[in-house]
């Protein structure tokens, strides 16, 4: 199935006649849509699923509205109602071994009495009767509703399969779903109430009117569970609204420097650290400066006193040999006569001792400028040559951390001086506060929903187990032979039948299931040495994870982040298993996922999750560096903008602003 482009008119806050091409190309699936909070990202989602499934959606905002209440809603109310709203979806798909171009157009406006309703279904350009006639037939063959969730969702989605209270639940459902299992569970309720009728028609009076308390017991948990559901699905929307509500409050707060607010105190202190260690820095110069520093300004002066200093320790050690030299001259001169040395020779030694003497006479005669220690050459050599290039260096390390602690205070003093004052920031911060608090509250409200529903499971299954159990040594008696005994019997062996079937359904397939969702998850995830096993139980459906020793591993060892890749990878796998060529489209993609999980997100998942991906991005996800990762594999950029004062939204081919994406 391609999605090929889709056409909005006058529906919810989509003024006049929207439209999107939605045709992917090679290599390139990805459509992108931006949109700020409440800009209709979520609405465009709800009309992809409205126009397929009408009164079988899974809409947003629906809640406990009735369908015809809910589309008379939906008519922009800038609109006429009497012309109402329509929304047109374009699609291929192969039908029968042949590719065919569907145009499906789902209208509605408000009649005399009520909305009037209109499902036409074009196939290539000409009207198609059947298709029309039983297009919800049609599209639950093709992809039903109770698994579209694995092709369409949003971020809450991802976020609500992460936490994991309900995960094993959602899993569930999702499995026995794709695995058409709810047909079985259908047939089994039927067989039971079958069953039930069965019994009802062998017991006497009184047996009879218990039999018939013990059902009115059962239909009212029915219609209470009933009851629960609508009103637990309205706590979803409103918590829903809420969330959203509370993160277009946190982000008002972040834009107004909330966040530098919150941190004013961390900021003073880190500001006064950097401060304490460039003191420290300075110090050290200072050390270095009143120690053999400054030396470094006269090293051709030091050169110039090592060698006067060494020429000096020449002339002490001339003067002290001038008185004795002329001795040892004599005594040499005589030693050379005795020898009988021919008197030529003789010439030349006296010859060279003379000029000795005189260059050593000469040399003791200078003046001494330094007249110092005779160590001093090799003081100065030491110092030339070790100290000083040491203290270089230690002054440079000094200097260039200086340097980057400016570079750091300078920061801190300009986030310091963006922190806004109490008074401008009360009103926001208590915007955040009350909405913090009231997401607070209907979050509590659902979750102690969750628990009153779960003790009316627990409660309307014993007395499901009663009625079961009802009548039945009275009926073994009486109807040993009677035909309703027999249909009884059958009618258990089938339900026995029915649940192994099940058993073994969920056994065969859930292998496949687990292998394709590790896969997801480990090209996800940026540990690749973390995850090596996935399990699934085929009963409660709760997940397992192993490490790399075959242990388990807890949920709690996994980051927010990471469950988050795993409940993605979830879905993916799941979408995987199902063999149908679905385009995926996720609302708010990356929620609060850290920098490195939307890295791989963006690189590892968008590009590969369907042949055709719709990404739905607020401008604090799919921006910046992720954007410029994706943008080789997206095919074309719309962007929601919405008036605030009109309160409508165009569609309109681009994206968000370069400075609105700087990241």
């Amino acid at each position: 199935m391609i999605l090929d482009s889709i056409r909005l008119e006058n529906f919810g806050a989509y003024g006049g006649v929207q439209e999107a091409i939605l045709t992917p190309e090679p290599g390139r699936p990805v459509v992108l849509f931006g949109g700020m909070n409440g800009g209709g990202k979520t609405t465009l989602l709800d009309a992809l699923q409205l126009v397929l499934y009408g009164p079988k959606a899974k809409l947003s905002n629906r809640g406990r509205m009735g369908y015809k209440d809910y589309l008379r809603d939906c008519i922009h109310r800038g609109a006429d109602p009497k012309r109402g709203s329509s929304i047109t979806l374009r699609f291929r798909r192969t039908h029968e071994g042949t590719t065919s171009a569907f145009e499906l157009r789902r209208s509605w406006s408000q009649g005399t009495k009520d909305i009037d309703e209109a499902v036409i279904v074009l196939r290539d350009g000409s009207m198609d009767g059947v298709f029309t006639d039983h297009w919800d037939e049609v599209i639950e063959t093709y992809l039903p509703v109770a698994i579209s969730n694995l092709f369409f969702f949003d971020g809450e989605q991802i976020k609500e399969l992460a936490e994991g209270s309900k995960a094993a639940a959602i899993l569930g459902s999702a499995i026995r779903s794709l695995l058409g299992l709810d047909l079985v569970d259908r047939l089994e309720g039927d067989l039971r109430v079958f069953e039930r009728r069965k019994r009802e028609e062998g017991l006497d009076p009184e047996a009879a009117r218990q039999f018939a308390l013990a059902r009115a017991e059962l239909d009212a948990f029915d219609k209470n569970l009933e009851q629960l559901a609508m009103e637990e699905g309205r706590l979803v929307n409103e918590a829903g609204r809420l969330g959203k509500d509370l993160r277009e409050k946190e982000e008002a707060f972040r834009s107004e420097g909330g966040d530098l607010f919150l941190r004013r105190k961390e900021l003073e202190a880190e500001l006064a650290q950097l401060r304490a260690e460039k003191a420290a820095a300075e110090n050290q110069l200072r050390e270095l400066a009143a120690g053999p520093f400054p030396l470094l300004l006269v090293t051709d002066l030091l050169e110039e006193v090592e060698s006067q200093a060494r020429h000096e320790v020449e002339i002490r050690h001339n003067r002290l040999l001038i008185e004795v030299i002329g001795e040892r001259d004599e005594t040499l001169l005589e030693m050379l006569r005795k020898e009988k040395l021919s008197p030529t020779a003789l010439n030349r030694v006296d010859g060279e001792l003379r000029k000795d003497r005189k260059w050593r006479q000469e040399m003791a005669e200078e003046e001494l400028l330094l007249d110092a220690d005779d160590h001093l050459p090799a003081h100065i050599a030491y110092l030339r040559s070790k100290l000083l290039p040491e203290a270089a260096a230690s002054a440079q390390d000094g200097l260039a951390a200086v340097r980057r602690l400016d570079e750091r205070i300078a920061r801190t003093e300009a986030e310091l001086a963006r922190v806004p004052e109490q008074d401008s920031i009360a009103s926001a911060q208590d915007a955040l506060q009350e909405a913090r608090v009231v997401h607070a509250t209907k979050i509590a409200e659902l979750d102690g929903l969750q628990v009153r529903r779960e003790a009316l499971k627990r409660q309307r299954q014993e007395a499901d187990g009663r009625l079961d159990r009802f009548g039945e040594k009275d009926l073994d008696a009486r109807l040993a032979e009677d035909a309703r005994q027999r249909m009884l019997k059958h009618s258990q062996r089938v339900r026995e039948t029915l649940g192994e079937f099940r058993k073994r359904v969920i056994r065969r397939h859930v292998s496949n299931m687990e292998t394709l969702m590790l896969e997801s998850f480990r090209a996800l995830l940026r540990k690749n040495d973390l995850v090596h096993g996935l399990r699934i139980d085929p009963e409660s459906f709760e997940v397992t994870l192993d490490d790399k020793s075959g242990r388990p591993l807890p949920f709690d060892r996994l980051s927010a982040g990471e469950r988050q890749l795993l409940a993605t990878a979830m879905l993916w796998g799941l979408a995987r298993a199902s063999g149908r060529p679905i385009p995926t489209i996720i609302d708010t993609p990356l929620g609060r996922l850290d920098s490195s999980h939307r890295k791989h997100l963006v690189e590892r998942y968008f590009p590969h999750a369907s042949h055709q991906v719709l990404l739905l991005s607020t401008d604090e996800e799919i921006v910046g560096k992720y954007h410029k990762a994706l943008k080789p594999f997206v095919a074309r950029h719309y962007r929601l903008a919405h008036d605030e004062q009109l309160g409508t939204t165009h569609v309109e081919p681009g994206y968000f602003e370069a400075h609105e994406t700087a990241r």
